[in-house]
């Protein structure tokens, strides 16, 4: 009875262990497939172009080390730093008045002055779910010269996509259209996760409409501020599609006045210069990391001391 009362507790010890392991790996191994995706698809393509920005490379024969040269190309470069103005413009152009719309509007449908609020909700995202490029092609019918919507109302023939300061702004009034539902959906989440209490407080002690805005609310949505105008920042300065689809006549892209940045690593890719191209992605990665890190300082306030 002993050895056997011993087996069977070395079985049990056994099977404890093997479960044990396999407790441990099944987190592994869930987030395997993400992490195998993200080396293949991202870490590994994102070092490769920073070795290759070091390099000359035509798309055939050795590439050949170069050093920095192509970092002083590109920075020795006008059409690139004329979309380093631009995408600049309409980050700075659209980002104020388009945060200040969707946060009106989240106050507004979370108040209890707005009825019907299941039905504006809808209404207020449907423009984000617009591809950027189908938003593009929407607002060029809009803003064409000749045959364009906004002419045709007015009776005019303004050129606002050939002039290139009206069709800069064309660039800004589509950012705002189409970006102020998907920021309107991160406020109204910001706005519910303020305690009820909190409002019935300052409502008790007397505090007016406005007062309980900017004292209260406004203050704590700090986070979700901080978050919408990082990433918003981040979508803007890497902007594409939407400039060359305005701007741009028969697939060619967009003339340099209202080009973006990538329109910089574009051109090196058609004229197979890769080594230049990677250099212009890796000056706009660390613009953006520049652009992010002064918008966290400046907006994540003072920190409380205990």
């Amino acid at each position: 009875m002993g050895i056997e009362a011993a087996r069977t507790s070395a079985g049990i010890k056994r099977m404890k262990r093997r479960k044990s392991w396999a407790d441990s790996l099944a987190p592994y191994l869930f987030v395997a497939p993400f992490l195998l995706a993200f080396v293949v698809f991202f870490l590994g393509p994102a070092v490769y172009s920073l070795v290759l920005s070091f390099f000359r490379y035509r798309r055939y024969g050795t590439a050949k080390w170069i050093g920095l040269w192509n970092y002083q190309a590109i920075l020795q470069y006008k059409v690139f730093w004329q979309g380093v103005s631009n995408v600049f413009f309409y980050w700075v152009a659209h980002t104020i008045p388009m945060m200040i719309i969707a946060f009106i509007l989240a106050v507004l449908i979370s108040s209890k002055v707005v009825k019907h609020k299941s039905v504006f909700k809808p209404i207020i995202y449907m423009p984000q779910i617009v591809a950027g490029v189908a938003s593009a092609l929407l607002f060029k019918n809009f803003f064409g010269t000749r045959y364009g919507i906004l002419n045709s109302v007015l009776g005019l023939a303004i050129p606002w996509l050939e002039n290139m300061s009206l069709a800069r702004w064309a660039v800004v009034i589509m950012l705002i259209w189409r970006g102020t539902g998907y920021w309107f959906v991160i406020y109204l989440a910001g706005l519910t996760s303020i305690g009820v209490e909190v409002v019935d407080a300052a409502i008790v002690d007397g505090a007016n409409a406005w007062q309980r805005l900017t004292r209260i609310t406004i203050p704590l949505m700090r986070n979700s501020f901080m978050f919408a105008f990082v990433i918003d920042g981040i979508v803007t300065l890497r902007l594409y599609a939407e400039p060359n689809i305005l701007g741009g006549n028969a697939g060619d892209v967009c003339p340099a006045g209202m080009a973006p940045v990538l329109n910089t690593m574009m051109i090196n890719l058609r004229s197979g210069r890769f080594g230049q191209a990677s250099a212009v992605g890796w000056l706009l990665f660390l613009m953006i990391a520049a652009v992010s890190y002064v918008q966290y300082r400046l907006l994540r306030g003072r920190k409380q001391e205990a």
